[in-house]
């Protein structure tokens, strides 16, 4: 036998094997594309079967087996004898997604040289394409898809491993435009399959791109904080993004949510503890008098671009189910139910990566009056927690950021250290309390009410300072010590205790009482024991009291400039306390008086009625 003989023997024998090891590609041909009209169930497969293993032929190609994931796709005659009965649109996925020089798995394959080496990346490609593009031209009823077992089996070769073709397969269905999952990767239930129109995940990337981060990813990442926050109830109010002018300057306890520029790292600071100074120091162009009322919470630098990166993604997926639901946008009932699968799920991620994001507590302090400037205390917030307000409820407590419960002896420190002097040894509570909310080196107190108990617990006492109701030269008029009957008001002054033993020595003399004829006691006094036969001054007995006031009337004068805060002042710090008494009856009455010299404005005129009808004014007359 001469050599052209034997070389034609040998080819002949190697053809034969091949035909004899198609049989999975053949059956799948058999049972997927003859479905398609126009494609013979006998003479079709044959003629493409035998396309495929002359290429394969000609490649020297090695495989045991002629399985889906072996069909040359980037051969021209094989690709157009099954495209031919797809229909239009199929040449850019396969020339895309599939197979050529050009194409995502072919890139993937000569970046990963571990798919390379056996083709793993366009193996599963073509199994998925063979598998699943009949059914886009079809009326045969049925799943749609390939599952991940069966997208290895037209894969494997014998001595192989699955998990090569498994990480392709999650590979590609992060990258390949056309390449369609029908849920989660990560479930084996999860079927894959191939389209002329381009998946939701390559739409939802697409769309990600639209949105800014100063426009929209800003305006949803507020949403959700908003959120976030409403449970710190802990706070009067919280603001967030919201410029300092815009933050009320008053006795409230706010919590300030810095923006997304505003970041903190331990490496760089400078940004959110500046932008919390900035706060604290102005309140618009004018200059802010309560600074210490105000807690910050600070975007985390390396967390950022991942909360950013997952308000894109929500904001795609919203747009493409609202594109479906205004008929903008045509999907089958499977994908429109992922993409609102897949929103809902980007959706419960937000406040996750939020509470990660905004992890850190910045509180201004100053360590004394002298000091040269205030400083910023960072503290971490536990990401893990419930919620995001009791988290920081708690670390305002246990850092003494702010003070719910406050014992008097603290209060009679912070009076001795600063404001006692030798020559002045009282001061006005009121006065007292507004330092505290101006200057960031006194403690803040939550609310007055703090103050409040402090003073009466204080008060009950003769080691912490004596009270009075005002003072007349060295007189100190309603002046007591030792009793806890105080109500904090403007008029209420705190006496170093010292001063206070001086004074009740040397203005209240011990009371000296006549026995009546019978040797008993006036009404209200009584004669204390003690044991040892001795006569001890006579003292009030506690049952006896001056008369109680029973009617208060009070009239103030309110400016129009400053009407807001102070109306709101006077139900707060008179209204609020009178009302505090259940078998108090209290009635209020408002009265304006407005003077138009040149005549009111017709526009004015009738704004102000329409809006003292809607508030039931009982007299809205004009003259």
């Amino acid at each position: 036998m001469d050599q052209t003989s034997t070389i034609r023997s040998s080819g002949a024998s190697n053809l034969g094997r091949r035909q004899e090891d198609c049989a999975q590609a053949a059956t799948q041909l058999y049972e997927e594309w003859t479905t398609i009209e126009g494609f013979q169930r006998t003479r079709g497969v044959l003629k493409l079967m035998a396309k495929v293993i002359f290429r394969l032929w000609q490649d020297n190609n090695k495989d045991l087996m002629i399985l889906p994931g072996s069909l040359p796709l980037y051969d021209g005659s094989a690709r157009n004898e099954l495209i031919y009965y797809l229909g239009p649109g199929w040449d850019p996925v396969v020339d895309r997604d599939i197979d050529g020089e050009r194409a995502e798995t072919t890139v993937l394959e000569a970046k990963e040289p571990r798919f390379g080496s056996v083709q793993a990346a366009r193996r599963v490609a073509r199994t998925v394409f063979l598998g699943s593009a009949p059914s886009s031209v079809t009326t045969k009823p049925g799943i749609r898809g390939l599952d991940r077992a069966r997208v290895l089996l037209g894969c494997l070769q014998p001595g192989q491993t699955s998990s090569l073709y498994s990480d392709a397969l999650n590979r590609l269905a992060d990258q390949l435009h056309y390449l369609n999952a029908s849920g989660d990767k990560a479930q084996d239930a999860t079927r894959y399959w191939f389209d002329t129109r381009a998946n939701l995940r390559r739409e939802m990337e697409e769309r990600k791109k639209r949105f800014e981060d100063k426009n929209e990813v800003r305006g949803r990442m507020a949403e959700v904080l908003k959120k976030l926050t409403g449970s710190a109830t802990f706070f009067d109010g919280s603001h967030i993004f919201t410029p300092h002018g815009d933050v009320p300057d008053d006795s409230a306890l706010r919590l300030v949510v810095l923006t997304p520029e505003q970041i903190y790292s331990r490496d760089e600071p400078r940004l959110a503890a500046e932008a919390a100074l900035e706060h604290v120091r102005n309140h618009g162009t004018a200059p802010r008098y309560r600074g210490n009322r105000l807690i910050f919470l600070a975007p985390d630098h390396g967390a950022l671009t991942r909360l950013r990166d997952c308000i894109r993604v929500a904001l795609a997926w919203n747009s493409i189910v609202e594109d479906v639901a205004n008929m903008r946008l045509v999907l089958d009932n499977l994908q429109a139910q992922l993409a609102k699968k897949e929103l809902q799920g980007a959706e419960d991620v937000l406040p996750r990566v939020a509470r990660e994001c905004y992890k850190w507590l910045l509180c201004p302090t100053q360590d004394n009056p002298t000091s040269a400037k205030p400083t910023v205390e960072v503290f971490p917030l536990n990401t893990g927690a419930a919620a995001l307000g009791p988290e920081i409820e708690r670390v305002c407590i246990d850092n003494v950021l702010v003070i719910t419960t406050w014992s008097p002896i603290h209060l009679r420190d912070e009076l001795k250290k600063l404001y006692w002097k030798a020559d002045k040894p009282a001061f006005r509570a009121m006065a007292f309390w507004e330092d505290t909310l101006r200057y960031v080196y006194l403690p803040r107190l939550k609310n007055r009410a703090v103050l409040e108990k402090a003073i009466i617990q204080g008060a009950a006492s003769r080691d912490f300072f004596g009270t009075a109701y005002g003072q007349s030269g060295e007189n100190f008029e309603g002046f007591k010590f030792g009793d806890k009957n105080v109500q904090l008001d403007d008029t209420l002054l705190l006496i170093a205790p010292e001063a206070a033993k001086q004074y009740e020595a040397a203005h209240i003399p011990p009371p000296t009482l006549v026995r009546g004829s019978g040797g008993g006691l006036p009404t209200g006094f009584e004669e204390p024991k003690t044991g040892h036969g001795e006569k001890p001054p006579l003292v009030p007995s506690p049952t006896a009291g001056t008369p109680k006031a029973r009617t208060f009337i009070g009239t103030a004068e309110v400016s129009a400039a400053t009407a807001k805060m102070r109306l709101v002042q006077i139900a707060d710090e008179i209204i609020g306390l009178l009302a505090s008494d259940p078998q108090a009856t209290v009635n209020v009455r408002v009265e304006i008086n407005a003077n138009f010299p040149d005549g009111v404005s017709d526009q004015i005129k009738r704004a102000v009625s329409e809006n003292a009808i809607s508030l039931s004014f009982k007299n809205k007359t004009w003259e």
